[in-house]
């Protein structure tokens, strides 16, 4: 084996210290978009969506968004706090890495983090399907995805799977194959056989390195359709057709900020982009289909 056991528990340890490091940085950057940006649509976001849950395991969940519902109507400035009294889910919730930035040493539960972390265990319990959305299509309750059988004949659409019903059986065969993927990566790292997967050195650190793939080779589909274009008009400039399909459409009437408030006319918009589309502004050249 390269680099033996020692080397694994160091590769182990280093991923662990860089995740740490990483998810922390993460945190800190979503709470601020979030308290400046995103925080807005929660209250219309919950109004509008009827949630349930099939699954006793999500209950914390549920009861976190009851308890943001109550808060709705209550502006930060009046409490970044939840009230004392207020019995606030955590466990279920808000993940163990967060608990510093949520709780403070005072045991109070400060709200901005703990809207996040609702919404963050919101969105891996609809991914999951334990919560769902009423009225919803792709977000609708799963067990309206089952046959109307399933109870009746579950070995039959069991079998059709090729899953068996037993759960630990499951998880044992689950296992397996990741043992054996293991073991493989093992053989290759020994025999050089990875494909360009090796393990070096990063900042004195054990690091795995994976090389970059090479140039894919072009869909026939695409170079058909290049070829015909090149045929029937030439070399095309791509920025030509972007200007007189706007001179055509008026296209940019339709483009929106993001922001709350707009500076630019149409007409302002219009002549910065037609700038940029004879080359003015840019370094004087046009990407052409080529």
């Amino acid at each position: 084996m390269v680099g033996g056991e020692k080397t694994l528990k160091a590769l182990a340890a280093e991923a662990a210290a860089n995740e740490a490091r990483y998810k922390a940085r993460v945190r800190t950057v979503l709470r601020s978009s979030y308290s400046a940006h995103w925080r807005r649509m929660l209250a219309p976001l919950l109004k509008a969506l009827e949630l349930k849950c099939n699954n006793t395991a999500y209950r914390p969940v549920m009861d976190a968004i009851d308890l943001l519902k109550r808060y709705l109507e209550q502006p930060l400035k009046e409490g970044a706090f939840f009230d004392p009294a207020e019995t606030v889910p955590l466990e279920g919730v808000v993940p163990e890495q967060w608990r510093a930035a949520v709780v403070d040493d005072k045991g109070r539960v400060e709200r901005i983090p703990y809207e996040l972390c609702v919404l963050v265990s919101l969105r891996d319990a609809l991914r999951r399907r334990e919560i769902w959305v009423v009225g919803a299509n792709r977000w609708r309750n799963p067990e309206d995805d089952l046959p109307a059988d399933f109870e009746d004949n579950r070995d039959v659409h069991y079998a059709a799977l090729g899953q068996p019903q037993d759960a630990g059986e499951f998880i044992t065969a689950l296992q397996g194959r990741l043992r054996a993927s293991l073991d493989r990566f093992d053989r290759a790292l020994a025999e050089g056989t990875t494909g360009g997967v090796s393990i070096v050195k990063k900042h004195g650190e054990p690091w795995v390195k994976v090389s970059p793939r090479g140039k894919q080779e072009e869909p026939e589909s695409l170079v058909a359709i290049k070829a015909e274009i090149e045929r029937r008009w030439g070399t095309i400039d791509l920025l030509d057709i972007l200007k007189y399909a706007e001179f055509g459409t008026d296209f940019i009437a339709e483009f929106t900020s993001v922001a709350t408030r707009e500076n630019l006319s149409k007409e302002v918009l219009r002549r910065r982009l037609l700038l940029v589309l004879f080359g003015l502004g840019t370094n004087g050249t046009a990407p052409t289909w080529r």
